[in-house]
């Protein structure tokens, strides 16, 4: 054999590259058919590049449902680019679209097959069949696709940690800290939960108030000593001291004065000037009223037999009989009980001064302080409870905040009272209590008394409530009207 004779194999033996097609034959079947492998090129940059590893159909488009989104003048929201039948893969390519693809029969343009008629015309795209050995390129605008049939790679495992790490947590943690931790939770929870429940009583009333203040409330002041009059040695006539010069003056003790017949007199002097006063005073009074409403003239008549009274009140009342004009601290005259038109009978006001007095009259002299009668209301709470809210709640809890902020609400409508003393009706709150126990979403539904004034200061003063706890489980929206009406 010469040096340039190729060695030929024995008769009988394998042929050449007999091993490699079948370790390929043995790895396809143990790894199963080949998958795609796609690559995604713009502007000649690789942008995306995937294995798909389940066989099935391959979308390209605008949409984001696709495998890979290419936005290309003409290319549709979704076209099957890769189209799976059977177990083959189908080429669909458009009129849009160039490139080329291997073949069994050798490598192939897009276009030449249109033209030739090796692709099949489907509707307004071209299909061609491929294999596992096919490879190629197909190009849409200026994004390049190419392809290829590759044996998957086999799936990498997820990282875990080693076994020696796993095993070893447990031993890893430090017992006596973590029973330290557990124990100091449980207590502080536990003390949480005592509180939480613990109905501590509140002292109202009397029995709040402290007792030094009590005292100085309550304890009346001693009296104070009285004073001790030093009893005075009367002269006794001389006949009376002849006729019994053995009997000595008894002498009355301190404590007790014996009182003498001057302090009885005083005290009955007193005692009548008072009535005396009183007397006159009641008869005066009554003589006013009376000669003011009297039916036969009395001064009303007299003052409003013109109409209304619209003109000087000096002349005005110098019209009504019996009523006279005040010059001066004593007064004009007042018609007595029996006075009439002619003003008979008419008394001095000075006449109701005290009698023997220094001067100083029984009312309230010139230029004294006039006092503004008090403007009390009454307020009620209408039955209401909640309309609505997730929460829960106990409404007897919203009574009592409104039992206690009353007098606020009760302010509200006295205020406004002394504007229009005819104000009355009823205001409707309605209010949301959230989880913290505050107030929100107050607004008046219903307003009768005619004063927007009053149902924002009622609603004002129900935002400023706050419950401790609040509802449970989300908040409770609740509605209470609130009656007003005048005192006297």
């Amino acid at each position: 054999m010469s040096s340039n004779e190729t060695p030929q194999p024995p008769k009988g033996g394998p042929k050449p590259g007999a091993m490699t097609m079948a370790m390929q034959a043995v790895q396809i079947k143990t790894s199963g058919p080949k998958v795609l492998r796609i690559g995604l090129i713009q502007s000649g940059k690789i942008i995306e590049e995937r294995i798909i590893r389940k066989r099935e159909t391959v979308t390209v488009g605008s949409s984001e449902r696709n495998h890979f989104v290419v936005h290309t003048d003409g290319m549709p929201s979704r076209f099957d680019l890769f189209q799976l039948v059977g177990e083959d893969y189908i080429l669909n390519f458009t009129q849009q679209m160039t490139g080329r693809v291997g073949l069994p029969g050798g490598v192939q343009d897009l276009t030449q097959l249109r033209e030739s008629g090796g692709a099949r015309k489907e509707g307004d795209h071209w299909q061609v069949k491929i294999n596992d050995n096919s490879r190629g390129k197909v190009q849409m605008g200026n994004t390049t696709l190419l392809f290829q049939f590759v044996v998957p790679p086999p799936v990498q495992p997820k990282p875990q940690l080693p076994a020696a790490a796993r095993a070893g947590f447990v031993r890893s943690i430090d017992w006596l800290f973590t029973a330290f931790v557990v124990f100091t939770f449980m207590s502080m929870f536990g003390f949480i939960v005592y509180l939480e429940n613990s109905d501590w009583p509140l002292e109202d009333g009397l029995a709040s108030v402290p007792d030094e203040v009590a005292k100085l409330i309550f304890d009346e002041p001693p009296p104070p000593p009285e004073p001790v009059e030093e009893e005075t040695e009367e002269e006794v006539p001389a006949e009376t001291a002849e006729e019994a010069p053995a009997e000595k003056p008894k002498q009355a003790e301190p404590s007790e004065p014996a009182p003498g017949p001057s302090n009885e007199a005083e005290e009955k002097a007193v005692a009548e000037k008072t009535a005396r006063i009183a007397e006159e005073a009641a008869q005066a009074a009554e003589a006013l009223i009376v000669g003011a409403l009297g039916a036969e003239g009395g001064a009303l008549a007299d003052v409003l037999a013109g109409g209304a009274v619209t003109g000087n009140a000096e002349d005005i009342l110098s019209q009504a009989a019996g009523v006279g004009v005040a010059q001066s601290a004593s007064g004009g005259s007042l018609r007595t009980r029996s006075g009439g038109g002619s003003g008979s009978g008419e008394r001095g006001l000075g006449g109701l001064s005290r009698a023997g007095g220094d001067g100083v009259t029984a009312g309230r002299g010139e230029g004294g302080a006039v006092t503004e009668r008090a403007v009390k209301g009454k307020t009620q709470v209408g039955s209401g409870g909640d309309i609505g809210g997730s929460g829960d709640f106990d409404a007897s809890l919203v009574v009592k905040q409104i039992q206690a902020r009353i007098g606020a609400i009760r302010g509200c409508y006295e205020r406004e009272l002394k504007r229009d003393p005819t104000l009355a009706g009823k205001v409707t709150i309605e209010f949301t209590i959230q989880e913290r126990g505050n107030v929100s979403d107050v607004k008046v539904t219903s307003n009768t008394t005619g004063s927007d004034a009053v149902g924002a200061c009622v609603a004002d003063a129900v935002q400023r409530f706050r419950f401790n706890p609040g509802p449970e489980g989300g908040s409770v929206t609740y509605s209470y009207p609130f009656v007003f009406a005048p005192q006297n």
